[in-house]
């Protein structure tokens, strides 16, 4: 019984030293695992949002941070900031620069958000030196994100603005070069087109100019007796562009503006003998545009063949074409009645 006792005692003495010295070698020789966990705080936003990625890291005895830190897995991101945080005892042991010092605390990393898509974000690598000097890297496992899109609830139901301030990529003339060719190659064309039809008016105004101002005359009365105003019930239209032709023909021969002047204006500076039957023709034609005086077909017939008998007794008996470019012919156009040039009423 006391030999059993006896060799219970040594086996729990035995056991007792050999727990201690195999503890002190766990104690001793045992090294921290690396580990890193992931969190996004927010972990919802819109494209173009802030959200901060938190790692919470433990390196193994003697690793270390390299200065500048590679972070992957961060597609869709841009980074702004990155900043370490050690824990406590990280903080009362770095002063101590112990070679055995274990790594651990927050690595803290701004991100833009760049992508549309929502999802998980990783996994992802952060790299760090080992006890050796060999370049390692902890993994810590997907974290969930949640894009909002920017236009609203609803997007579908959203209607775009344009945005302005957007700076272009590249020049103006780059962008619209074939527009501003196509809009130079179009002016180039009109100043064309008018230098054609400018030099064709001076070339009819020129073969006018040498007309006599008694045949320009006749011809204009001839065309307007051929539209058959009077006869269409039209009076005051013929009696207007009658009229004209006849103050155009008087401005021609006699030199004063008798298109723009009144009739009393017209008698003033018409003062020689054989003007005062197209004065008194003028005075009826007055009447019929500007008092509503009737006016017969016998009477239009009269009146057209006084207009005639007046151009005849006025004009040069010997007008040529060279002695008609030196007192200058005017044109005599029967215009569209659909407006009438104002004319002042005789005061």
């Amino acid at each position: 019984m006391l030999k059993g006792l006896k060799r219970r005692f040594f086996l729990m003495i035995l056991c007792f030293f050999v727990g201690a010295w195999s503890g002190s070698e766990i104690c001793v020789g045992a090294e921290t695992a690396p580990q890193m966990t992931a969190s996004l705080v927010p972990n919802q936003t819109s494209v173009g949002g802030i959200i901060t990625l938190t790692l919470k890291l433990q390196l193994p005895t003697g690793a270390r941070l390299a200065p500048e830190p590679v972070v992957k897995g961060l597609a869709g991101f841009r980074i702004l900031d990155q900043q370490m945080i050690p824990d406590d005892t990280q903080k009362k042991t770095d002063g101590k620069k112990s070679p055995d010092t274990v790594v651990s605390g927050e690595y803290h990393i701004r991100l833009m958000v760049n992508r549309l898509d929502s999802g998980a974000v990783g996994p992802i690598f952060l790299s760090y030196v080992n006890a050796d000097g060999e370049k390692a890297s902890l993994k810590a496992a997907t974290v969930p994100l949640t894009v909002l899109s920017n236009l609203g609830e609803k997007p579908e139901a959203a209607r775009l603005k344009p945005i302005y301030g957007i700076i272009p990529t590249q020049s103006f003339m780059a962008k619209y070069r074939f527009w501003i060719l196509g809009g130079i190659a179009v002016l180039l064309l009109g100043a064309a087109i008018e230098w054609w039809f400018r030099n064709r008016r001076q070339k009819d105004s020129s073969a006018l100019e040498r007309t006599p101002p008694d045949k320009l005359a006749m011809r204009g009365l001839k065309a307007l007796d051929a539209q058959r105003l009077f006869e269409e019930g039209r009076i005051k239209d013929f009696y207007f562009e009658f009229s004209e032709i006849l103050r155009r023909y008087l401005e021609a021969i006699r030199g004063f503006p008798a298109a723009e002047y009144t009739l009393e204006e017209i008698a003033r500076a018409a003062r020689k003998k054989e003007d005062q039957p197209l004065l008194s023709l003028l005075r009826r034609t007055d009447m019929v545009k500007f008092a509503d005086s009737t006016a017969t077909l016998a009477r239009k017939t009269d009146d057209m063949e006084g207009a005639f008998a007046y151009i005849r007794s006025t004009r040069d008996p010997v007008m040529s074409e060279a002695s008609s470019e030196h007192s200058g012919g005017k044109q005599y156009a029967v215009r569209s009645f659909s407006s009438h040039r104002k004319e002042r009423a005789p005061s």
